[in-house]
């Protein structure tokens, strides 16, 4: 099976071509690489290891950045009947990663595969394996060693039919900026299409998480002011998945955990009445736009 390993990048130098290393390091028979770059400018080191890819490589540009577009742009490219998206800032230093992802498709049920995500700056914990129940999406720890189905894949080190993806509809591109919840929108996707995701601890890369650029996912909890404009796009992702894939009890139960822990957590809480006033603004402002997101989809514009 030839794998198409796309990985989006926006931002990123020494990271990327770390990453780059990793992959094209392979022992895989079949394989090609396709960067899909939104960053406006990059180191010369940077330029010289994207001029010098080998044939099997591929470096796309995007004007605009948008992690969805970008995967999107990588699937209508992409030649492989496995598709593997790994982050840009991810370390590789298993020479047989896609194979691991490979294995698991002689399963015609599996629809995805999810590797070990192991967070370069904090241990694992290792006493965590799974999250149940209909929002256990939200409690998913990576980085232990109990393979298993799981309820969704993440971005940084996930895989997919390609077929599958293809008929799906692809990645929703509503999802914007920071574009949290995207994978777990097409990961509650793939389930509900009756096909199962895998987590295999064996499939394993090491996550610079607090890297800068990318997503900006460092802000995660963050108290400076330039959290609280990371946070309206969080907050208007976070609304259009409730909104577009929950119903119910589980719509409601999703967006007050939202608030609890993203807007008036006890370290918020404590942050001063002027950082709760603008921790509300984004709250507010992202919810109006995540509305009107999922209005866009119902009425097709």
């Amino acid at each position: 099976m030839t794998v198409s390993v796309i990985i989006p990048t926006y931002r990123r130098e020494a990271p990327l071509r770390g990453c780059l290393a990793g992959v094209l390091a392979q022992r895989h028979p079949t394989f090609e690489v396709l960067v899909v770059d939104q960053s406006p400018a990059h180191e010369p080191q940077t330029w010289t290891t994207l001029r010098e890819l080998p044939p099997h490589a591929h470096h796309l540009r995007l004007a605009r950045p948008s992690v969805t577009a970008a995967v999107n742009a990588g699937v209508r490219r992409a030649v492989g009947a496995l598709l593997l998206f790994l982050d840009d800032d991810v370390e590789i230093h298993d020479r047989d990663l896609l194979a691991r992802h490979e294995r698991h498709y002689v399963d015609s049920g599996i629809g995805g595969v999810v590797g070990r995500i192991v967070n370069a700056e904090r241990p694992a914990d290792l006493d965590r394996p799974a999250a149940g129940g209909s929002l256990g999406f939200l409690s998913m720890n990576f980085d232990h060693p109990h393979p298993m189905d799981v309820p969704t894949a993440a971005g940084a080190n996930m895989s997919f039919r390609r077929e599958l993806v293809e008929r799906l509809g692809g990645f929703d591109e509503r999802y914007t900026a920071n574009a949290f919840r995207w994978e777990t929108d097409f990961s509650l996707r793939v389930t509900r299409a009756g096909y199962r995701i895998r987590y295999d601890p064996e499939a394993r890369v090491v996550h610079h998480y607090g890297t800068p650029g990318g997503c900006d996912n460092a802000h995660l909890l963050g108290r400076t002011a330039g959290s609280h404009v990371w946070y309206e796009p969080f907050f208007r992702n976070n609304t259009y998945f409730a909104l577009k894939l929950l119903g119910g009890g589980d719509r409601a139960r999703f967006l007050w955990r939202l608030y609890r822990e993203h807007v008036l957590n006890r370290g918020f809480a404590s942050a001063g009445p002027a950082f709760l006033a603008r921790r509300h603004a984004a709250l507010l402002k992202g919810a109006a736009g995540g509305w009107r997101a999922w209005r866009q989809l119902r009425t097709g514009r």
